[in-house]
C-alpha cells in the first residue's frame, strides 16, 4: 500500500511540473535557473548581475532601475540569510547533546525560520526582475522595418 502511495505521488507530481518555459523570441526572457538568473534577449544569453547592468542602466528609466535594485538588495538579503539560517542549525545540531539541549533547539528553530525568510527575499528578487523584464518589454522593445535608398542603391533596414 505504501509503495502505490509513493508512485501515486510521483505520477501527481509529474502532470504539475512543466518541463519548458515560455519564450518570447521578440523581446526580453527571464530564466529561471537553479544557478544564476538569465536573461536572453536578442539572441545573447546574459547571466549575473553585472551584464544585467548593461541592459538595464542604458535605457536611464527610473522605474526600471528601481526594480532592478530591489532585486539585487533582496537576492543579497536572502542568500545572507539563507547562509546564516544554515548555520544556525548546524549549530543547533551539534548543541542537542548534554546539558544544552534547550539551546540547540532554540537554534534549530531559529535557523529554519531564518532559511525560510531567505527564501523568500530570494522569491521576491526573482519577482522584481521578471517585473523589470515585463517593464523592460513593454516600454523598449519596439522594431522597425524601413527601407533605405542611396545613390547607387536600395536596402532593406531592420531595427531592433
Amino acid at each position: 500500500m505504501k509503495q502505490l502511495l509513493i508512485v501515486v505521488g510521483f505520477v501527481f507530481v509529474g502532470f504539475c511540473v512543466n518541463a519548458q518555459q515560455k519564450f518570447n523570441p521578440q523581446g526580453m526572457n527571464y530564466l529561471i535557473g537553479p544557478k544564476l538568473n538569465n536573461i536572453i534577449y536578442h539572441d545573447s544569453v546574459f547571466r549575473g548581475s553585472n551584464e544585467f547592468k548593461h541592459l538595464f542602466y542604458r535605457t536611464g528609466d527610473p522605474e526600471l532601475l528601481k526594480l532592478y535594485s530591489k532585486h539585487q538588495s533582496n537576492k543579497i538579503v536572502g542568500q545572507s540569510l539563507g547562509v546564516i539560517g544554515a548555520i544556525g542549525i548546524l549549530v543547533g545540531v551539534n548543541n542537542l547533546s548534554g546539558d544544552t539541549k534547550g539551546f540547540g533547539w532554540g537554534m534549530i528553530g531559529g535557523g529554519l525560520l531564518t532559511s525560510i525568510a531567505g527564501g523568500y527575499f530570494t522569491l521576491s528578487s526573482q519577482r522584481n526582475l521578471q517585473m523589470a523584464i515585463a517593464l523592460f518589454n513593454k516600454q523598449y522593445n519596439t522594431t522597425s522595418i524601413g527601407v533605405g535608398i542611396g545613390n547607387q542603391s536600395a536596402g532593406l533596414v531592420y531595427k531592433f
